[in-house]
């Protein structure tokens, strides 16, 4: 047990939240000796073994106060290592070969939504008319997809089978049920045909329709092995690999990632972070996959994983304030109702000088009309004066949010002409002020 002297020169070291939280925890009266063990300060098997962690015991080292890791010149040589490595995985042949394949990708984008239009018995002729919110509840589809059927008639007007009159779209020409050269297989055209519109309708879940058979290797396998995240994890951990070279002696370097998911770009961080000198928060706002993510990466023993809803105050989710030196945001923060909200949380989180390592999708690619586009919370996004037609930024706009909320130095490593531009995902870091 603490002595009244000894507590009190602990408190007077922490900042004014850390010291309400720790208040807060002393407080608490425990039960019995067992529940007093259970809510103490986690015990060394506690912080090692890989297990969920309750917020109550979150590493103690989160607690303590620390100097800011970051300084002028590590933040030039975060750069320098962030640029060097982009660039050198621009010109890597599967990054080269996705890019070639866009083309193809988005014929299939047009293919997969006419089919699912057509199904629904509707722009067989010339002359119909609808407009976005009419043609959702003639086909009787949820509200919730909304903003997914607006998407999908303005890509077929784009491409000429619909014309804008105002605010409604008027058929010019049958929409296609196949397109010269394109290949698409039965099993496939059946997806679009009966899938589309059965999860549109509400009769099929989302993940029913993007996770055949209820597994996530397919989604883990993409974020993963795809040549456009293989870029994005690549610079990633050249970026945090260079932070740990210059970690000071005796310092601990406190991660978090949020909206872990199934740990797709966590699998490329872990190997570059020494366990004796890590502590990562593995964070999800569902339980599901933080349980994935306490299989999936049991032999590093620095991990701790626990919920959390990034849209609300961490604080009160037991997350101390200015507790983390890098906060990890992998293709997440995009689905999240108020940007701006989230961002205040993030800095709230991030020790003075912390730095957000943000991997972000920056442009709507056609694709997305039967794939991301109907992932849970892709469309949840309310700030309109934001965000209209759907919820990606491209990386200027992440540039100009960042700054006007909270943070600075922000550089993105993704030039205009570059392939993974092209493919819409770009890796960014910012900072928050010392």
């Amino acid at each position: 047990m603490e002595t009244s002297k000894t507590l009190s020169a602990r408190l007077a070291r922490l900042s004014p939240e850390k010291r309400k939280l720790l208040e807060k925890r002393l407080r608490r009266k425990p039960a019995s000796p067992a529940t007093e063990a259970a809510t103490a300060a986690p015990t060394e098997e506690l912080r090692t073994t890989g297990k969920e962690i309750p917020f109550e015991t979150l590493p103690e080292q989160l607690l303590q106060p620390t100097a800011s890791l970051l300084d002028a010149d590590l933040w030039d040589s975060l750069l320098e290592v962030g640029h060097r490595e982009a660039r050198a995985r621009w010109s890597a042949d599967d990054l080269r070969e996705e890019a070639d394949g866009e083309p193809e990708r988005n014929r299939v984008a047009v293919l997969s939504v006419s089919l699912a239009l057509d199904e629904m018995g509707v722009f067989r002729r010339a002359g119909e008319r609808y407009t976005s919110e009419e043609l959702r509840q003639h086909c009787q589809v949820l509200p919730d997809y909304r903003r997914a059927i607006r998407r999908w008639l303005e890509m077929l007007a784009d491409e000429g089978y619909l014309t804008r009159e105002g605010d409604a779209f008027v058929c010019v020409r049958p929409v296609p049920t196949e397109l010269p050269d394109l290949e698409v297989d039965e099993e496939q055209r059946g997806r679009f045909r009966t899938g589309l519109p059965a999860m549109l309708r509400g009769s099929k879940h989302p993940l029913e329709y993007l996770i055949p058979g209820g597994s996530s290797k397919r989604v883990e396998e993409t974020y993963e092995r795809s040549p456009t995240f293989r870029y994005c994890n690549g610079v990633s951990a050249a970026l945090l690999r260079a932070q740990v070279e210059a970690l000071p002696a005796g310092r601990k370097l406190r991660v978090l990632e949020v909206g872990a998911g199934t740990g797709g770009t966590t699998v490329s961080l872990l190997p570059e972070l020494p366990a004796e000198r890590s502590i990562y928060a593995y964070t999800d706002v569902s339980r599901y996959f933080t349980d994935l993510g306490r299989q999936k990466f049991s032999q590093y023993p620095f991990l701790s994983f626990a919920e959390l809803d990034i849209e609300s105050d961490p604080t009160r989710q037991g997350f101390p304030a200015e507790s983390f030196d890098w906060i990890v945001a992998a293709h997440v923060l995009h689905a999240t109702r108020d940007l701006r909200q989230t961002l205040a949380h993030v800095v709230r989180l991030l020790a003075p000088g912390g730095v957000l390592l943000l991997l972000e999708e920056t442009r709507f690619l056609r694709k997305f009309n039967f794939t991301m586009g109907f992932l849970p919370g892709f469309d949840r996004f309310e700030d309109e004066e934001l965000r209209q037609l759907h919820p990606l930024l491209d990386s200027e706009q992440w540039g100009e949010l960042l700054l006007a909320n909270g943070f600075e130095g922000f550089q993105t490593f993704t030039d205009p002409d570059a392939l993974p531009q092209v493919l819409g995902v770009d890796v960014m870091l910012a900072h928050k002020p010392l």
